[in-house]
C-alpha cells in the first residue's frame, strides 16, 4: 500500500498501527465481531472460515503473508461474516479504523486500489462457488490441492506442499466430509498422484491433478 502515500501519510499510518503475534490455531478475529481496523497478515498463513449447519466449518479462503483480512466488513460497517484462524505462527498488523477510513476519503489512488482488490476477491469467490457446487469429489479435492500449492507454494523439492494441513482442513476446503477426503486422498495416492506422510503432502503428478480438476 505504501507507494500510494506521502511521507506524512506513512507516518500517520505507522502511528496508528499495532501488531501482534498469533500462535498456530489462534483466532485472529471471530465471526460477529465488529472490525476495529484494517487487518494485514504480515507473515504466516491463515484461513477464513465460517460455521454452517450443525456447526460444520467451511473454509472460504486461504490467506498468505502480505494479504489483507476482513476489509469487506470494515468498509461496509458490518460485523465480520466469518472467522480467521492462524495456520502457523503469524504476525498480524492492524491499521486503526479511523485512520484507514480517513485515507480512503482523502487518497483517491489508495481507494481505487482497495476497490480493485475487493473486485478481484469477489471474482475469485464466484469461481470457487461454481467449482464447489458443480464439480464431483475428485475434482474438488484436486482443486484444493492445487489451491494450496498456488497459495502457499512448494518446498525445495518442488513437490511437497508448504505447511502442514489436517485432513479436516482439506475436507473443509473441498466441501467434503473428512472420511470422503481421506478416501479420495488415499485413492490419489494409490494412483501415484500424491504421496502422504502424516501432515505432509507431495504432489507427484501435477499435470494429472490439473486434468482431474479441469474435467470436473
Amino acid at each position: 500500500m505504501f507507494p500510494f502515500f506521502s511521507e506524512e501519510e506513512k507516518a500517520h499510518i505507522i502511528r496508528n498501527t499495532h501488531s501482534a503475534i498469533y500462535k498456530k490455531g489462534a483466532t485472529i478475529f471471530s465471526e460477529g465481531e465488529m472490525p476495529g481496523g484494517l487487518v494485514y497478515l504480515s507473515s504466516g498463513k491463515a484461513k477464513i472460515c465460517k460455521k454452517g449447519i450443525l456447526g460444520k466449518e467451511q473454509i472460504i479462503r486461504l490467506i498468505q503473508s502480505c494479504q489483507l483480512l476482513g476489509f469487506r466488513a470494515l468498509c461496509a460497517g458490518e460485523p465480520y461474516g466469518a472467522s480467521t484462524q492462524a495456520l502457523e505462527a503469524s504476525l498480524v498488523c492492524t491499521i486503526e479504523k479511523e485512520c484507514f477510513l480517513s485515507l480512503m476519503k482523502t487518497n483517491i489512488s489508495f481507494a481505487l486500489a482497495m476497490l480493485q482488490h475487493a473486485s478481484r476477491v469477489l471474482g475469485y469467490a464466484d469461481l470457487r462457488t461454481v467449482a464447489l457446487l458443480q464439480k464431483h469429489l475428485r475434482a474438488r479435492l484436486a482443486d484444493s490441492l492445487l489451491l494450496l500449492a498456488s497459495t502457499y507454494g512448494m518446498e525445495d523439492d518442488y513437490q511437497t506442499l508448504c505447511g502442514r494441513f489436517s485432513r479436516s482442513d482439506l475436507a473443509n476446503l473441498a466441501n467434503m466430509t473428512t472420511p470422503n477426503a481421506i478416501r479420495t486422498l488415499s485413492t490419489f495416492q494409490d494412483e501415484g498422484l500424491v504421496s502422504i506422510n502424516r501432515y505432509n503432502i507431495r504432489l507427484l503428478n501435477i499435470p494429472a491433478i490439473c486434468r482431474i480438476s479441469s474435467h470436473g
